[in-house]
């Protein structure tokens, strides 16, 4: 048994609406979390800044298992969209996460599997 309409649409209305609120929403920032999220890398790194507020690069490269530089690379990514900041402390340099609102939506995003049952 095939899931698809076998027919156009039945519903203009609904179709109309959803067309008319996307018409002018700019999903750009959607797209950019998105991508954030596209790496098991860069989840891990959330992992972290949402477990403690702020991490320094070489603590978060343990945590990755990683290079400090394979982890520069991902927190500069973060940095460049605007999803973390950092700030330089001697010769060291910690990350977090930019703001509450990111810090909000990654606990969110985070929590999600908790109560997803996605097949892959």
């Amino acid at each position: 048994m095939t899931e698809v309409c076998q027919t156009t649409i039945i519903h203009p209305e609904k179709v109309d609406v959803v067309k008319n609120k996307l018409e002018n929403k700019d999903l750009s920032n959607l797209l950019v979390l998105g991508k954030c999220f596209s790496d098991s890398s860069r989840i891990k790194i959330f992992y972290a800044l949402e477990t403690f507020k702020e991490m320094c690069v070489c603590d978060l490269a343990e945590v990755l298992d990683a290079s400090i530089a394979t982890t520069s690379h991902h927190l500069r990514y973060l940095k460049k969209q605007g999803v973390a900041k950092s700030r330089k402390d001697g010769k060291e340099v910690y990350y977090s996460l930019a703001n509450e609102e990111i810090l909000s939506t990654i606990r969110i995003v985070l929590d999600m599997p908790n109560s997803l049952s996605l097949t892959s």
